[in-house]
């Protein structure tokens, strides 16, 4: 993967940074696309450490139609080509109806949610395909949840101020809908996948957490690391012949 150019968004977040990080180990160069400049930054620099990493960021809120050809021309100014796309952004803010018992759920939050969570990742495939396609290696993994393929057990929640709003997994469910319908329109040139985890481990309630290894097989939580080495396969030469495909890392929590 040495001297490849990735674009991660949510590249500042939880599972994009280690994504980054672990692309960058492989000789990738990273365009970090994220809304939290301060830590978009920050890891840019510790990626510019790297040997054979060259490490920009993007500023952009994807919520917002004209950021597809923003991101697209800034791409192109600072590298001039594109390898891999690891759609990773995903939505949460404080928006009024987002977070909230069914019964509260608004119009509103649904839309945001969408439009981070389905449109985003549509359009910038379809903005940044001219690019993609002409890489001998165009692949792009989409990061969906288990929430997309099955329903909440909200008796994991009790007692704690976790929520699982209808929206996210619907949105999820749509994003891998995306993914299949992508990958039989942009192929031959271009691979597309989906890595969909379980519950990462990030200092939730005890009592949560306890609950949910409980219903795992594994017997634990994910790691932001399982994540990010399931997107570096699936971009990785080693999975050329894969396309079209859901890699579930969720330690068989979907499995009974």
């Amino acid at each position: 993967m040495k001297d490849t150019v990735a674009l991660v968004t949510g590249g500042a977040g939880h599972i994009g940074r280690e994504t980054c990080i672990k692309l960058a180990a492989q000789g990738c160069h990273l365009a970090i696309l994220d809304k939290n400049e301060l830590a978009a930054q920050k890891l840019a620099s510790e990626l510019d450490q790297l040997p054979d990493c060259e490490a920009s960021v993007i500023l952009a809120d994807i919520m917002q139609p004209s950021a597809f050809e923003e991101v697209t021309n800034q791409i192109n100014a600072q590298f001039g080509r594109l390898d891999y796309l690891v759609n990773c952004a995903a939505f949460y803010d404080e928006t009024p109806g987002w977070g909230v018992p069914f019964e509260e759920e608004s119009y509103e939050a649904w839309l945001k949610v969408l439009r981070v969570n389905m449109l985003a990742p549509f359009f910038l495939s379809q903005a940044l395909y001219p690019m993609l396609k002409k890489s001998s290696a165009g692949a792009i993994v989409n990061v969906s949840s288990i929430y997309g393929l099955v329903g909440p057990d909200h008796s994991l929640y009790e007692g704690t101020e976790m929520t699982n709003p209808a929206a996210y997994g619907a949105s999820k469910a749509g994003l891998q809908q995306i993914t299949t319908w992508l990958s039989t329109v942009v192929a031959p040139e271009v691979r597309v996948n989906t890595v969909t985890p379980g519950g990462v481990e990030r200092g939730q309630d005890e009592n949560f957490r306890a609950r949910y290894e409980a219903k795992t097989p594994l017997k634990r939580m994910a790691t932001e690391a399982d994540v990010a080495d399931a997107i570096t396969f699936l971009l990785s030469p080693e999975a050329k012949y894969i396309t079209g495909h859901n890699l579930v890392v969720d330690g068989g929590w979907t499995a009974w």
